[in-house]
């Protein structure tokens, strides 16, 4: 991918939100990239992702969950923050909607599998303690599914 239009810090919910989409909408949205399997229920695994966050040096910026619907599964997202304050956003163009790097989709499957989506489409150049935080958020994934 290529180097981002803009990229920067907030703390702002609206933004936030703004990058989310509406409820319905983004429970429909496949996310592509990095998907792990839980052996946790979806609570759980939820409850494990959260309760590691420190020890990773995340807070928890907000967590949202979508009930099943009829064209879209169960799902929770959990949007962190790094300990410095503020969580990534960043656009492709002046005109695309925004995106939250440090966001973690818990889905709940068809067949009762609770899967851990984050997506890998990120642009190409990064500021270093972004690209630091994407580390520490894979291994937060990685501790919370163990």
């Amino acid at each position: 991918m290529s180097k981002p239009f803009r990229i920067w810090m907030t703390g702002c919910v609206a933004v936030v939100m703004a990058a989310l989409g509406t409820g319905r909408a983004y429970a429909a949205v496949e996310v592509e990239g990095v998907k792990r399997v839980s052996r946790f229920g979806m609570a759980e695994t939820v409850q494990r992702l959260q309760a590691g966050a420190p020890s990773h040096g995340f807070s928890v910026f907000t967590s949202l969950q979508h009930a099943a619907t009829r064209d879209a599964a169960s799902s929770t997202v959990i949007v962190f923050e790094p300990s410095r304050g503020g969580t990534p956003v960043w656009m492709e163009l002046d005109s695309a909607t925004p995106r939250l790097p440090l966001t973690l989709r818990v889905v709940l499957d068809a067949a009762g599998s609770t899967q851990v989506l984050m997506s890998d489409a990120l642009p190409d150049d990064l500021p270093a303690d972004v690209a630091q935080d994407l580390v520490q958020l894979q291994g937060l994934v990685s501790d919370a599914l163990s």
